[in-house]
């Protein structure tokens, strides 16, 4: 799936590391990256403009 590759990519893991945990059918889905908790919460901020 498109969204699992662009989320893998955007966050440094595999795409086995990205999974739909709710949504899977509806335009708002919900997912799970797993990783190092610390380094995707730095992603995650610098994606928001925010500080981790």
């Amino acid at each position: 799936m498109a969204l699992i590759a662009l989320v893998a990519k955007t966050f440094g893991v595999s795409r086995g590391a990205v999974r739909i945990t709710g949504g899977e059918t509806a335009r708002l889905k919900r997912l799970l990256v797993m990783g190092e908790p610390a380094a995707l919460a730095r992603i995650a901020a610098s994606l928001y403009g925010q500080q981790a």
